[in-house]
């Protein structure tokens, strides 16, 4: 069986373990959601700073939605993004429902 060929991922190009990310680490880019509001029919919408919060929270109050603010749950952020935690410690995760 012949593999397919895939320029975006060169035979032999692997991340440096030292520089692999841990399975209990996340980026900025992918927080994840809150499993227990999730198990509580709460859907992650966004996570926004107060410059859009008042904004994003109208918009689904006007749609109907009931709407659950989270701080942002930095506790696992990668150590790669060190640079964006005090940015990010300002964003609220928004999660509604009907």
């Amino acid at each position: 069986m012949t593999e397919e060929f895939n320029p975006l991922e060169p035979t032999g190009c692997e991340i440096p373990a030292h520089q692999q990310r841990q399975a209990t680490s996340y980026t900025g880019c992918d927080i994840p959601h809150d499993p227990e509001l999730v198990a509580q029919g709460w859907e992650f919408r966004c996570n926004t700073d107060d410059s859009r919060l008042n904004d994003v929270v109208d918009t689904y109050k006007e749609l109907g939605f009931e709407i659950h603010l989270e701080a942002v749950n930095l506790s696992g952020l990668s150590s790669d993004c060190g640079g964006c935690a005090t940015m990010l410690a300002a964003f609220s995760a928004v999660y509604t429902r009907k």
